[in-house]
């Protein structure tokens, strides 16, 4: 009596709500429990429990949010989508009669039912859909009779089985192979290394065994399309887990097998974790390197939080931190003022929501076709549309003297040395301890015995010509010392040169108008029944809907939020659009998506594109950043096109 369920289950969200013991009833045929939420519960009845309807849901949910990534990837990206769904027993999914003959269980019933209708959906009507019979299949292991059993993931049987998986991969993974949804028994075992499975779903309760850290493993590997290249982008790269469980619940649980298995705490904040966030105006070194804000300061940043109560004694930040709330401001000392949002970013990776997302807090984003109608709005989009193609124009010459003068001054290449520690370990009630250092000594290794093809290697990563590879190794008197330790010299060669022909490259690139070609406008509402996940907490609500096609606009960092509602609340800023992810200027170091495309209005009307960071310092950007950036500004020279990079909205004011 008294006992509060959410307690005993250690705040399962399920008994949060009043599930506290009142009374309790052993009369015979009259059994039962009743708690303080006015809810009685007897013998052999459940509220709430894994029965057929949240099975049904859970399957819907899967096959919903499987179509929806096959409309977002399948015919564009050409990527195959696969969805694995685990079972409690593989009687649920298929029978096995006494005459040898086999039919549907129960998943396998609903599944094709369910299946059935949802694609039946206007949304799906062109993805061209096998049959529900096509689209699933078990794997299970089997016994010496041919039949189908539950295991662990772990029996020979399952080794063949998941075997004959791994060797049909590539006709898995085809668009033409009708298969996409997998139902198993268990976390299926190491090394079966399917790619392309973006949802999971748990038709079972976990056990421990089973752990939620190896089932969802299974879909946490890099998508590759129809010609077997890997997919890098984020916008692709979601696992959706349809899980029996609260999602509050899902994430506790997962986090908790991270941290016991790794020995990890997440969401502790340390105290120089704003160290490397670059110092606003800052003159960079002789190198180009741009100070940071250094151990120092941060520890100042973290005590400042602390006292103002957003960061816990425990390091954890506190509820007092509501980065997704569109009216929270965090407070800063006035000398950090310029990097709040690089401070906010630090700490929203510190919250677990920022990687794992309740997908019912997704939102779909509607499309407001009388935007695009509009005249102005047509303005732009024909001022920023016109593709390009570049060729680079460089003299090798230069190069191969750049690299060679600054082969000649680097560091000098040493020999392999073995650091060896003599440590003292002591064992006292706090319990072993080896902290001592007693001895510390270094020795020499002998030279390599086998050298790799030093041409090979390097035409590899620069992709330069071995003639001109090798004018730069004898030129640079430095060859001897690929001897002595030859993954250095190499890494020290290439570096060198990746430098200098990205610096050749961004100077001697020229973009020109490809004829006839544009991106088209009428992808814009396409772009609707793509956008999948788009969740709450990374969408900011347009106010202004005559400004935008979009009723909400998905931003990466705080800088870009800002910056999306400044675009919204200010009155001269006519039109504006975060530009889709498919926008893209070719570069010789990848495609560029430029963030921003606006009309300003004051006393001329200009159509703008701009690009958002935190900082106007090259030096504090990434390298690669740079470059794209660099190669954004000539392609839009060639389209007639205003472009810039700024930091807010009064920053591009000012700039024009």
């Amino acid at each position: 009596m008294g006992d509060d369920l959410f307690a005993k289950s250690k705040s399962r969200q399920e008994y949060k709500d009043g599930y506290i013991v009142t009374n309790i009833s052993l009369v015979p045929g009259n059994e039962h429990i009743e708690f303080a939420n006015g809810i009685t519960l007897h013998l052999n009845t459940a509220i709430g429990g894994f029965d057929e309807d949240i099975m049904k849901v859970m399957l819907r949910k899967t096959i919903e949010s499987h179509l929806d990534k096959v409309l977002a990837v399948n015919k564009d990206r050409g990527i195959k989508v696969l969805s694995l769904i685990f079972v409690d027993k593989v009687a649920n999914y298929r029978l096995h009669h006494v005459d040898g003959t086999t039919s549907l269980g129960k998943l396998g019933v609903w599944f094709e039912e369910i299946f059935g209708e949802v694609s039946k959906k206007p949304k799906y009507k062109n993805l061209n859909l096998p049959s529900a019979e096509e689209v699933h299949g078990g794997y299970f292991s089997k016994d010496k009779k041919g039949v189908e059993k539950d295991t662990k993931g772990s029996t020979q049987d399952d080794s063949s089985t998941y075997e004959l998986i791994m060797r049909d991969k590539e006709r898995l993974l085809s668009l033409n192979e009708p298969l996409q949804f997998i139902f198993s028994h268990s976390a299926l075992a190491e090394g079966w290394d399917n790619p392309n499975v973006f949802q999971i779903c748990t038709l079972r309760e976990s056990a421990s065994k089973d752990r939620k850290r190896q089932e969802i493993g299974r879909g946490l590997r890099l998508p590759v399309n129809q010609h077997g290249e890997r997919v890098r982008d984020d916008n692709v790269n979601w696992l959706t887990v349809v899980a029996n469980e609260s999602y509050e619940d899902f994430a506790r649980k997962l986090q908790t097998e991270y941290e016991d298995d790794y020995g990890i705490e997440f969401g502790i904040v340390d105290r120089i974790a704003f160290s490397q966030i670059p110092v606003p105006n800052a003159i960079p070194d002789e190198k180009g390197n741009v100070p940071v804000v250094g151990q120092v300061l941060s520890e100042q940043i973290y005590s400042s939080l602390s006292l103002d109560g957003y960061i816990n004694p425990d390091g954890r930040l506190s509820d007092k931190y509501k980065p997704h709330d569109p009216n929270f401001v965090l407070p800063v000392d006035p000398e950090f003022e310029q990097i709040r949002a690089p401070i906010m970013d630090v700490l929203d990776a510190y919250v677990l929501s920022s990687r794992i997302k309740d997908a019912r807090h997704r939102q779909r984003v509607a499309f407001n076709k009388e935007v695009t109608l509009d005249q102005g709005f047509k303005e732009l989009w024909e001022k920023i549309s016109p593709r390009t193609r570049y060729r680079v124009e460089f003299s090798s010459d230069q190069l191969v003297d750049d690299v060679i003068r600054n082969l000649k001054t680097a560091p000098k290449i040493t020999p392999i040395k073995l650091m060896v520690d003599v440590v003292k370990v002591e064992t006292n009630k706090g319990g072993i301890k080896a902290d001592k250092i007693i001895e510390t000594g270094s020795y020499d290794t002998s030279l390599p015995r086998f050298l790799p093809d030093i041409l090979d290697y390097l035409q590899n990563e620069t992709e330069l010509t071995r003639m001109t590879l090798s004018k730069i190794l004898l030129k640079s008197g430095r060859l001897d010392e690929f001897k002595i330790n030859p993954q250095a010299f190499l890494t020290m060669v290439a570096h060198e040169i990746r430098q200098h022909l990205d610096t050749l490259m961004v100077e001697g690139i020229r973009y020109e108008k490809l004829a006839g070609q544009v991106w088209e406008m009428h992808r814009l509402e396409s772009e609707t029944s793509h956008v999948l996940e788009c969740y709450l907490d990374n969408l900011y609500k347009v106010r202004n809907l005559n400004k935008t096609p979009y009723d909400y606009v998905e931003f990466d960092s705080k800088v870009e939020k800002a910056f999306a509602k400044a675009l919204d609340d200010n009155k001269d800023v006519k039109y504006f659009l975060k530009l889709p992810s498919w926008f893209k200027v070719d570069t010789p170091v990848g495609s560029y998506n430029p963030d921003w495309a606006i009309v300003f209005e004051q006393d001329a009307r200009i159509y703008l594109v701009r690009e958002t960071k935190s900082t106007l310092v090259a030096g504090e950007r990434r390298r690669e950043e740079n470059i794209k950036i660099n190669c954004g500004r000539r392609h839009f020279e060639a389209i007639d096109v205003d472009y810039d990079v700024v930091t807010s909205l009064d920053d591009m004011v000012r700039r024009l």
